[in-house]
């Protein structure tokens, strides 16, 4: 098998370059958004490739989340805090 990581451009030259983008968090998308379309089933974003990261576009100042959830729902999991 060969890989298309493309220098500066990402799997294919469409998915990166961005933090990860030559590990799981790129070849994914790229697979099922290129390779694959219209077959992935989003996951649950807390348990599946858990990055510890906010879910909300505005910082957690003294543990009191700030902003709206940045997968545009009114209320969103704070996956830190399992």
């Amino acid at each position: 098998q060969e890989g298309d990581f493309r220098n500066g451009k990402g799997w294919g030259g469409v998915v990166g370059p961005f933090y990860g983008s030559m590990t799981f968090q790129g070849i994914i998308p790229y697979y099922y958004d290129y390779l694959h379309p219209d077959t992935a089933l989003e996951l649950n974003r807390c348990i599946y490739n858990q990055m510890c990261d906010n879910p909300r576009d505005q910082r957690t100042i003294d543990d009191v989340v700030h902003g709206k959830c940045r997968t545009g729902e009114l209320d969103c999991e704070d996956c830190r805090s399992r």
